[in-house]
């Protein structure tokens, strides 16, 4: 069903309610000249473009096809003239990011810019979850904000930050996860008197550590936390007796 609502010679709003209904927007990037132009797909349950065709709002089941980013919420709100996309509810973020292994973001809110693919998720249960090749368990990034860009090559975390391993977990004020080299370095935060923890598990011992920074190498291939600035810490190893 189509509903064509005229208001006056400037505003027109067109509401177009189907549950199989797709707009494809075409964007021209000027950040980049070899990249000139890239195609995102929108589509939703209910879909209605107001302003002339400035924002357009999709309503129920939302999905935004961008590149080799892939976002599903609720509901979501496009604005053309700065190509802001906001998501609200059970929002879900797929990344390929140069090889086969996924990044996948959960938030119930995100902001995200389709020219730079930069962004921002926040809300409840926020994280970021990296599945390496050859692993049983992905490795998990939890924070109250995360800033992303260049479609989740980089993340900043801040307030409350968690670092999920199958060896164990690391708690920071912030960190910053870098795709290229598969590190996440943890330090405080300003004037904080926070500094990184990590409680580790391998071999059958329990591992406790402290620094003001600590960088961990998340590559399946090379685990590893390296640990600088006053680093503390202790181990606890269990006796077994036959």
């Amino acid at each position: 069903m189509i509903k064509l609502l005229l208001r006056n010679k400037k505003s027109l709003s067109i509401k177009i309610i189907s549950a199989a209904f797709a707009v494809l927007f075409l964007f021209v990037c000027n950040a980049a000249a070899q990249k000139i132009s890239q195609q995102t797909v929108i589509t939703g349950d209910s879909m209605e473009v107001r302003r002339s065709g400035d924002v357009t709002v999709s309503k129920g089941n939302s999905k935004a096809v961008n590149g080799n980013n892939v976002i599903t919420s609720d509901n979501m709100i496009y604005n053309k003239k700065n190509s802001l996309l906001e998501a609200s509810g059970r929002v879900k973020i797929v990344s390929v990011v140069n090889t086969k292994e996924p990044l996948e973001a959960y938030s119930s809110f995100a902001e995200y810019d389709i020219n730079t693919e930069k962004g921002k998720l926040w809300g409840a249960k926020t994280n970021v979850k990296y599945f390496l090749s050859g692993s049983s368990a992905p490795v998990v990034l939890k924070a109250q904000e995360i800033y992303f860009n260049g479609g989740l090559e980089t993340l900043s975390a801040f307030k409350d930050v968690e670092i999920i391993t199958s060896s164990g977990t690391i708690f920071s004020d912030k960190a910053v996860y870098n795709k290229k080299d598969d590190t996440i370095t943890m330090e405080k935060d300003g004037e904080s008197l926070k500094r990184p923890t990590a409680d580790i598990y391998y071999d059958g011992r329990k591992a406790f550590y402290e620094a003001d920074k600590m960088i961990f190498h998340a590559s399946s291939d090379s685990k590893k936390i390296i640990m600088t600035g006053g680093v503390s810490g202790k181990m606890e190893m269990e006796d077994k007796i036959q």
